[in-house]
């Protein structure tokens, strides 16, 4: 827990794991995951995860 690097502009931290919006509409995948885990949206944040990484190059997983 003593992890305080910052994260980039368009990475987020969800379940202990940091993502990185990487698709055309980055800055709209941000804006949508940064409002939904802000208002708390935990089913909506995990499935826009697992479709994005399973569908379209839209977001990674960053090795920490």
């Amino acid at each position: 827990m003593g992890n305080n690097k910052t994260l980039g502009k368009y990475q987020f931290r969800f379940k202990n794991k940091v993502y990185e919006c990487i698709g055309e509409n980055k800055e709209f995948d941000i804006e949508q995951f940064r409002f939904a885990i802000k208002d708390k949206q935990w089913l909506t944040v995990s499935n826009r995860i697992i479709n994005q990484l399973k569908w379209g190059p839209n977001i990674k997983e960053i090795k920490t």
